[in-house]
């Protein structure tokens, strides 16, 4: 079995699904049965793909941005991702004896077999949280991705169950993958942390942590009123650390963040290297994860993982991750949030089994498995 992984998504700085798709590469090489894996990125095949290679992104000029979402979809945007499609797909006429493989949602009009991987529908359901020109091209690319892969994926069976309804398909086009967690995210000794949270100005141990891109579907908004709920003895003990690059619609809420900096409370990192996530995590007192619709939620597998105590959304695919290994509030109580957040803080006992919970269920979950999963759905779309 011969694969076309498209690796287009990888790209500095990582989002959940470059992560994904980073694992995948470094992955699927491996796998029984697999003969050979082809890169695609951008409209470039690659004989060989090295993460450590990527650039960081050139920098998008302002005018790009503010003209974009005034062009109008159907007449000109839609038209011409449709016209790129159609030219990569005839690109690739030599590569028929590969399976297409998009991590992404999107898959080109090939001819040979494809198989794509939905994360989530929140295009579909919360059309608010994303500007209208990402509702408009991602709503086009799955409903094409949809009657055009041979098989589709998704990472929860949450998801599975969204894609299933929302088009009617037969049960057998749908299967969740879950993904898997890096071994670097493991419980860290206070010697291996020390170096790294010193950098950051961290004492370990002494905060709540958030990780993930500012934007409105995290609900970073809702975190900050129930973390100012707690206690100012708590606050002063236990500062909120968020990790994240800026994201879409957020200017008003990095506003309220750069106030509340001035207090001590709130110390916003912006996006952190990677070398520096896994100690990040291990040396938090609790990780809150109140985001409004996750298709999986890796940063709360991330901090199981790291031995962290976990409160979260008890919302979309985070009861199916967490199990009992995690407290969970609705989104939107503020008040059940703080609660969640001072019994995270507080209580010991609680504490002790939710590290330990977590831990036993971050251990089912690895690259690997997701790797030989995804190639035995590959394999039954070669056959």
């Amino acid at each position: 079995m011969k694969v076309l992984l498209d690796v287009s998504s990888v790209s500095l700085p990582l989002s959940g699904i470059g992560r994904y798709t980073l694992e995948l590469a470094r992955h699927l090489p491996a796998q029984k049965d697999v003969a050979q894996v082809s890169y695609l990125r951008g409209d470039t095949v690659l004989g060989s793909f090295d993460p450590a290679a990527i650039d960081p992104p050139a920098a998008v000029s302002g005018f790009r941005q503010w003209l974009k979402p005034l062009l109008p979809y159907k007449l000109l945007l839609g038209p011409y991702r449709r016209r790129k499609s159609r030219l990569l797909a005839a690109s690739l006429r030599s590569y028929n004896d590969y399976i297409y493989y998009s991590p992404n949602f999107s898959v080109p009009p090939v001819s040979g077999a494809s198989a794509v991987t939905l994360h989530d529908l929140s295009v579909f359901h919360f059309p608010e949280f994303h500007p209208r020109d990402r509702v408009n091209y991602l709503r086009e690319q799955i409903h094409h991705s949809v009657a055009a892969a041979d098989h589709l994926l998704t990472d929860s069976e949450f998801v599975r169950a969204e894609v299933l309804q929302l088009f009617g398909l037969p049960a057998a086009r749908v299967t969740a993958i879950p993904l898997g967690v890096d071994p670097v995210f493991r419980p860290h000794t206070q010697q291996e942390l020390a170096g790294v949270l010193r950098q950051w100005g961290l004492r370990p141990g002494g905060y709540v942590l958030s990780v993930g891109t500012i934007e409105p579907r995290k609900n970073l908004a809702g975190l900050l009123r129930a973390y100012r709920g707690l206690s100012p003895g708590l606050r002063k003990q236990y500062p909120l650390v968020i990790a994240g690059a800026y994201g879409w619609n957020s200017g008003a809420l990095l506003d309220e963040i750069r106030q509340l900096r001035e207090s001590a409370e709130v110390i916003y990192l912006d996006y952190v290297p990677e070398p520096d996530l896994p100690a990040l995590y291990a040396g938090a007192a609790v990780m809150a994860y109140f985001s409004f619709y996750e298709g999986f939620g890796l940063p709360v597998l991330e901090a199981m993982s790291s031995g962290v105590p976990v409160v979260c959304a008890a919302a979309s695919a985070l009861p199916e991750l967490c199990a009992d290994a995690a407290l969970q509030a609705e989104p939107r109580d503020v008040g059940a949030m703080t609660q969640a957040l001072q019994r995270a803080l507080e209580d010991g006992a609680w504490r002790a089994a939710a590290i330990e919970r977590g831990l036993a269920r971050s251990g089912a979950y690895t690259w690997q498995g997701t790797a030989a999963a995804l190639v035995d759905v590959l394999r039954k779309i070669a056959a």
